[in-house]
């Protein structure tokens, strides 16, 4: 199915159960857990409720397919593009899938999570898409040192849940990949209280090689998400986000 019509799904698939300010409501506390309440991450999972995963799967996901449809698009990364996507700590597999989709569709994912919830979801998101993919649960620091040379590597929103070691091992592996010449993009937040060690991670990136960028995208919504969107109280201008690209073109 479309994207579009893709996200039309996903949004009925996971509202059915719940009245409408049920599910702003839990939009509205998904986004204070990852905000307000952003130390508690490492220590609890911000899905630990119905609500959460909803918000997460109908209404964060679809944004943030969106949001690497339109980057991948910036970075002229269209047409034929990697044979395989490693995405790691993929959540419900959208960076991926994007990535996948805009490249012309012939990349296989691996999409490595620790929860298995997400990974039921990514494999469901990615059979709706029309992609190609298998999941493995798994710690998204092992996997990135034990991916397959020449694989590329997805990396969305991934880094900022991470404690302080993890995501040093973590940035040294895709370093030490980035010099093998593997495709790799990296997203996050744009806001600097979510990631206050990118300054460091972007030099070194720099460093090697990597094109950095903080977007403000335009995004074009579908009607159902634009709804959502703007009942849940964030009447956003756009979507704000930053990358690192190493070999994405």
């Amino acid at each position: 199915m479309t994207p579009n019509a893709w996200i039309d799904r996903v949004i009925e698939r996971h509202t059915a159960s719940m009245t409408r300010p049920e599910f702003l409501k839990a939009v509205r506390a998904l986004s204070a857990r990852y905000v307000e309440q952003r130390a508690s991450l490492i220590d609890r999972s911000p899905l630990d409720s119905a609500g959460k995963r909803a918000a997460f799967a109908a209404f964060y996901s679809p944004l943030h397919f969106l949001a690497v449809r339109a980057i991948i698009r910036s970075l002229g990364a269209t047409g034929a593009g990697p044979r395989t996507i490693v995405d790691l700590g993929c959540g419900a597999g959208v960076a991926s899938a994007a990535w996948a989709i805009e490249s012309g569709g012939a990349a296989s994912i691996v999409g490595i999570d620790l929860n298995p919830w997400v990974l039921e979801e990514a494999r469901w998101n990615w059979s709706a898409l029309g992609v190609r993919g298998r999941t493995r649960r798994g710690d998204l620091v092992a996997a990135l040192e034990e991916a397959p040379d020449g694989a590329a590597v997805s990396c969305g929103w991934g880094l900022n849940e991470l404690d302080k070691q993890a995501r040093e091992r973590a940035i040294t592996a895709l370093l030490s990949r980035a010099r093998t010449g593997s495709p790799i993009l990296i997203v996050e937040p744009l806001a600097t209280r979510a990631v206050p060690w990118w300054p460091g991670f972007a030099a070194s990136a720099a460093a090697h090689g990597a094109r950095l960028d903080e977007w403000k995208l335009d995004l074009d919504l579908p009607p159902a998400l634009a709804e959502l969107d703007e009942a849940a109280g964030f009447r956003r201008d756009s979507f704000n986000a930053r990358s690192a690209a190493f070999g994405v073109s």
